[in-house]
């Protein structure tokens, strides 16, 4: 009886575990199914859906590659003197979604503008970011332009300069935006004095045509050189002639508005960045290869934020031609659109510590601190 007892209880028992386990297994494959959903949606998340740049100046074709994340078919907005939209579906990863891009901030520097937390990067030249590398832990996770198309120019029938020191032995005033490093340079380098240091620039044409080009001025040879020679009215009433240097040909390699963000930022959005630089860098060959649809649609933006910045077709085909004959926009040595070479950052550094140390600013004890080319391994070539 015991006996027959056991086995009676035995299968009852196993009919139970039985009828459990076919419960269990009934619901397992959507249980599973979810659970896979959800990793594959935390996965596809790895970017803040928004994501917010700071540039430097307003909307120009220096900054096409990052106009060219959304395209020409976003919202101008006067109120914030912005650019927004949903991003370009073939740059879309890690949960990206919309783009807003600011324009220049005339009340804190970039630097400042991603220590407050209002942008998740931010344009910043390298001089830059090794001028305030002791103060704001910063970091270029990218390049935009391979170099820099800063300029000093001059009227050529008033100023005789066939090197860059002829421009200290003029005597004459150079006008830029204050803290400027390559500034700095000139002067370290004797192509300047203290003297001849006025920073009262404030980007617009409005001083040079006051004196005729009478001083040295800084600039963008991709923008100021046309207009002044085709669009504005500042000698014997009409446009006329001017000559430059860029600051590669004054010997100061410096990369122009890096793609820079607050160190801890960019340690959170690692593994976004892993996949959202190289799209970026995408971006930025997809304009420089068909410029057009973005350089026109500044002209709208510019318009639309109804301030004295404008731009038109042929200043924007004037400064594109000139990206591709000074080589503005060429790969990095690694082949890639992205990277920033090590060599020249050792370069563009030990020029400026010297200078840095002079004014008694604190920088990082080394170059290396304040770039990564970790996120250019994939990136593509132009």
């Amino acid at each position: 009886m015991k006996a027959t007892r056991a086995i009676a209880l035995a299968s009852v028992t196993a009919i139970a575990l039985a009828a459990c386990g076919s419960d269990s297994d009934s619901e397992a494959p959507a249980e599973t199914a979810a659970a896979e959903e959800s990793t594959d949606e935390e996965a596809a998340a790895t970017c803040p859906s928004e994501l917010v740049i700071q540039t430097d100046w307003f909307p120009e074709l220096e900054h096409g590659g990052t106009y060219q994340l959304i395209g020409p078919e976003g919202t101008a907005d006067k109120d914030t003197v912005s650019y927004s939209g949903p991003v370009q579906a073939q740059y879309a990863v890690g949960g990206l979604e919309t783009v807003t891009i600011k324009t220049v901030n005339f009340d804190k520097s970039n630097a400042s503008v991603l220590a407050d937390g209002d942008a998740d990067m931010a344009y910043l030249t390298t001089s830059d970011i090794i001028k305030d590398s002791g103060a704001i832990p910063l970091v270029a996770v990218a390049k935009t332009l391979d170099q820099d198309p800063q300029m000093v120019m001059w009227d050529p029938a008033v100023n005789d300069v066939q090197s860059p020191a002829d421009i200290a032995g003029t005597g004459n005033q150079v006008l830029h935006f204050p803290g400027n490093a390559y500034v700095d340079f000139m002067i370290s380098q004797g192509f300047m004095t203290e003297d001849q240091s006025n920073p009262s620039y404030d980007g617009s044409d409005a001083a040079w045509v006051g004196d005729g080009g009478t001083f040295f001025q800084q600039g963008f040879a991709t923008n100021e050189v046309y207009k002044y020679e085709n669009d504005i009215a500042w000698k014997d009433g009409a446009p006329a002639d001017v000559s430059f240097y860029t600051v590669k040909e004054l010997g100061f390699e410096n990369y122009p508005a890096a793609i820079t963000m607050l160190k801890d930022r960019a340690e959170e959005l690692d593994s976004c960045l892993t996949e959202l630089v190289p799209v970026m860098q995408q971006a930025w060959i997809d304009f420089l290869d068909d410029p057009k649809p973005i350089t026109d649609a500044m002209i709208s933006i510019n318009e639309a934020h109804d301030g004295f910045w404008t731009l038109s077709e042929g200043l924007n085909e004037a400064g594109m031609a000139l990206v591709e004959s000074k080589e503005f926009g060429v790969n990095s040595p690694d082949g890639t659109y992205c990277s920033f070479d090590p060599a020249r950052m050792e370069t563009l550094y030990g020029i400026l510590q010297p200078i840095y140390a002079d004014q008694g600013t604190e920088i990082a004890e080394s170059v290396e601190s304040v770039y990564t080319n970790k996120y250019c391994a994939n990136a593509p070539s132009r």
